[in-house]
């Protein structure tokens, strides 16, 4: 476990990141032609790999929500990876929670660019029945997909 000092400097570094991911309202990048100017707007740009992941969230949405969901686990743990200061270990029992925090954060900034929902919608639309029980199926099916991967790579 790592100590107060660490812990307390990666929660302030998790509160700036959740601030520069923070979206109020954004429309989609591709409709945006004043991107540099609505910048200011929101405060900080939004980071590079977040706009990324939300581009192909939203051409997977076009296929489906699970392959909506499966794109997002799937860019989620790897920019967990390269910026674990996102978890925000201070708020959450563990890292699987903290990143299932960090999951519904981007679901809501999500569909508050891709639609240009207010955030109050946004939850309300992470908060449907069926969005919770397609988001519970996304997630066993990445986490077989996962089992799959490790145990192909443990047979070779």
């Amino acid at each position: 476990m790592a100590s107060l000092n660490k812990q307390q400097k990666r929660a302030k570094r998790a509160k700036i990141k959740a601030k520069q991911i923070n979206i109020h309202g954004r429309k989609p990048a591709a409709l945006d032609e004043d991107l540099d100017d609505d910048l200011g707007e929101i405060g900080e740009p939004i980071p590079e790999y977040t706009l990324a992941m939300f581009s192909k969230m939203r051409d997977a949405e076009a296929i489906g929500r699970n392959d909506m969901l499966l794109a997002l686990l799937s860019d989620l743990a790897g920019i967990i990876s390269d910026h674990p200061e996102l978890l925000d270990m201070e708020n959450a029992d563990n890292e699987a929670m903290a990143a299932t925090h960090l999951a519904a954060d981007m679901l809501i900034d999500y569909r508050m660019w891709a639609d240009g929902m207010d955030r109050d919608t946004a939850q309300a639309w992470l908060t449907d029945p069926q969005f919770i029980t397609d988001f519970g199926k996304a997630l066993d099916s990445y986490r077989q997909t996962l089992d799959d991967a490790e145990a192909k790579d443990e047979s070779v």
